[in-house]
């Protein structure tokens, strides 16, 4: 992506605006997005009935499902919306004006019902992205399971930026608040994440202390 600095030409509506993305047709009793293709509004209580289901068949191998589910999910997610980004600003994703790529990142989780989200770049040098979910929809299914490791927000995200950057990346939730809705993720390669969990997840260390270690470790 380009700088932050904003284009001197107008910036078109934002395509995931929800007025403009979600069309409802109440004859037909369907949802569907501006090109036309389905949508569902799945309610929470279905998702949780998946989960308690799942936890009590397969035990502690559930999370892993939610993990790999929803890693599948984030590559297709990432195929179908890229496209359709694209399409509607006529230029390719890596050369988007940053501020207007994060802008139509955020409203494209928000619209979905996936919460808000925050990408921090700070840390690509170190190979890792931290992405901050607020609000989410889908974490909450999870915090009956002993480790948020693997989640369905946490697969989500790894097959999202994993399609976005044509890598095989690995997302890792290092830090979650319940009082404020907020969980944040450390996303990079595979052998660097299962490091990160070993030496520091599994023995209570978040976020900030994690990156502290590494950038010390670094220099």
């Amino acid at each position: 992506m380009t700088s932050t600095k904003t284009s001197k030409e107008a910036i078109p509506l934002n395509y995931f605006t929800p007025k403009a993305y979600i069309q409802s047709d109440a004859s037909s009793g369907l949802l569907s997005t501006r090109q036309g293709k389905r949508l569902i509004a799945v309610p929470a209580i279905l998702l949780n009935s998946i989960q308690t289901t799942l936890l009590s068949e397969a035990g502690e191998a559930a999370s892993m499902a939610f993990y790999t589910f929803g890693s599948g999910w984030g590559k297709s997610f990432y195929e179908r919306t890229h496209q359709e980004i694209e399409a509607y600003y006529q230029v390719p994703i890596s050369q988007m004006n940053a501020t207007e790529y994060f802008a139509t990142l955020q409203e494209l989780w928000g619209v979905h019902g996936l919460g808000k989200i925050k990408v921090d770049f700070s840390y690509a040098k170190l190979g890792l992205l931290l992405v901050t979910i607020e609000n989410s929809g889908i974490s909450k299914i999870t915090t009956e399971v002993n480790s948020k490791s693997f989640s369905l927000e946490a697969g989500l995200l790894s097959g999202w930026f994993s399609a976005q950057c044509h890598q095989d990346l690995t997302a890792q939730a290092t830090d979650w608040h319940e009082q404020t809705d907020q969980t944040q993720y450390l996303i990079g390669a595979r052998t660097q994440i299962e490091v990160i969990a070993e030496q520091a997840i599994a023995k209570g260390i978040k976020t900030s202390e994690i990156l502290t270690n590494i950038l010390q470790s670094d220099t």
